[in-house]
């Protein structure tokens, strides 16, 4: 049975966020709302004074009774779980790698094919990430790696939790070697050439997270309290995407858009991969659900490296020297003060530019490709990574792209590149745009894992179908 009133909390970076959800027959009902600015030296203390909006008289000192309502919260306060991943080959393995990193919520901030050199380990070293995620070689496969790789890694002064998931033929050797490290062992993450062993790593991965989030900035309080653990929040609204598409009728070629300050998160619901006799596939199938996240992409603090990030696609809009010179001042003065808001027209096409560029690249970046290849029998296609040309729904979600859908703004989603290219970039083609103007998703979505199918009804209830290509 679904309690009566259920309280969503999202920590993230710049706010915290809250609301009270109240269950019907098949969905939820949304309550109050309320957004503080995040605490950021001691989170609980925005954590309550969203609850004190929600619930008044509700405050830090107050007798918590989970049998009054049960606490679900997500958070990305310390910047998102950062990992780094060192794999095989980059089509294979360390695709896979980073595709088990994304799906568990995490921001893959470097990755390391084949064998580690010095400068390899001296960058490790300077991200610092929260995990090393070590993987190569199917079970019985390659092991040189492996060893290698293992021996460097035991010599480095990296002090993160090293998860390894590669051949496991060697993995009590590779245990040994970094026994002085913290250091997880998993199931291969690529058992056999091209399989897919995705989950353990995301459980390992969610294991890891809990453990590194909770000793941070108080949440152990948070956690103690209330009897709940946080979970990422890219990884929440993961679950959600999952919950929409296995529970509601025609949402089976999907994406959601999830427009940060700092980060631009792409998730695609659609099969990878549509044999047409014509077409053969190039590395691994990708996933039904997909997350890929940029951390060059974000609308404040990112602002200035999305800006660069986006020449290509500013000059396809016309701008001319002056112009883009403009945007570059302008992109500067929000990544420096992130809590800015644009005070004229000029600003606010500025900032509906970067948001191009952010939906633009993201989506690029996402999508799979096709290419002409000549064999002894003729040519033929060959595809890497995603097809997203039968995604026919497009969810934009996250502070600016919920704003733009109340102004009633309408947003640019290419459905070709700006320039031409060998590679053709497999976009969607035809589909509809729906904004999440009350930015209820990311809340809703810390009940997806519990509750699916009243929260893939109430998500889809929430949208406004805002334009149609």
């Amino acid at each position: 049975m679904i309690p009566q009133k259920i309280i969503c909390v999202d920590i993230g970076s710049t706010y915290t966020k809250g609301a009270v959800f109240n269950p019907t027959e098949d969905r939820f009902k949304v309550g109050a709302r309320a957004v503080v600015p995040t605490t950021v030296n001691y989170l609980p203390d925005g954590f309550y004074k969203v609850l004190e909006a929600l619930i008044p008289g509700f405050g830090s000192e107050h007798a918590y009774d989970k049998t009054d309502f049960p606490v679900f919260f997500s958070s990305s306060a310390k910047g998102g779980l950062k990992i780094a991943v060192v794999g095989l080959v980059p089509e294979m393995s360390l695709n896979i790698a980073r595709l088990a990193a994304f799906s568990a919520g995490a921001k893959v901030c470097a990755a390391f094919p084949y064998r580690l050199g010095k400068s390899n380990i001296a960058q490790i070293e300077s991200l610092a990430p929260d995990i090393l995620l070590f993987c190569g070689g199917t079970d019985g496969g390659n092991e040189r790696y492996a060893l290698e790789n293992s021996k460097m890694l035991a010599a480095s002064k990296f002090s993160g939790t090293i998860i390894y998931a590669g051949n496991n033929f060697v993995a009590d050797e590779v245990a040994n070697t970094l026994s002085d490290k913290e250091i997880v062992v998993t199931e291969n993450v690529m058992p056999d050439f091209g399989k897919l062993n995705i989950e353990p790593v995301r459980e390992a991965i969610r294991k890891v997270f809990l453990e590194k989030i909770i000793s941070g900035k108080g949440l152990n309080e948070i956690v103690k309290k209330f009897e709940a653990l946080p979970v990422p929040t890219p990884l929440a609204v993961f679950n959600l995407a999952k919950a929409i598409g296995e529970n509601v009728k025609d949402w089976n070629n999907f994406a959601i858009i999830d427009m940060g300050g700092a980060t631009t998160d792409f998730y695609s619901y659609t099969d990878a991969f549509h044999y047409d006799g014509e077409t053969v596939m190039k590395g691994i199938v990708e996933p039904l659900l997909k997350r890929t996240v940029e951390g060059d992409l974000g609308m404040r603090v990112s602002a200035e490296s999305a800006c660069e990030t986006g020449t290509d696609y500013f000059a396809s809009l016309g701008f001319d020297e002056n112009k883009l010179n403009d945007l570059k001042t302008y992109s500067l003065k929000i990544s420096e003060s992130p809590e800015y808001l644009p005070e004229n027209e000029t600003e606010k096409m500025f900032d509906r530019t970067l948001a191009g560029a952010c939906i633009y690249h993201s989506l690029l970046r996402h999508a799979g490709t096709i290419e002409e290849v000549f064999t002894i029998k003729g040519r033929i296609w060959a595809q890497t990574g995603k097809d997203l040309r039968r995604i026919n729904k497009i969810i934009g979600t996250g502070g600016y792209l919920a704003a733009m859908g109340r102004n009633n703004e309408k947003i640019i989603i290419p459905s070709e590149p700006s320039t031409p290219c060998e590679k053709i970039p497999l976009l969607p083609q035809k589909f509809t745009y729906h904004a999440d103007n009350t930015y209820v998703l990311p809340l809703l979505a810390n009940l997806a894992e519990k509750y699916p199918k009243h929260c893939a009804v109430t998500a889809i209830d929430s949208l406004v179908n805002e334009q149609q290509k």
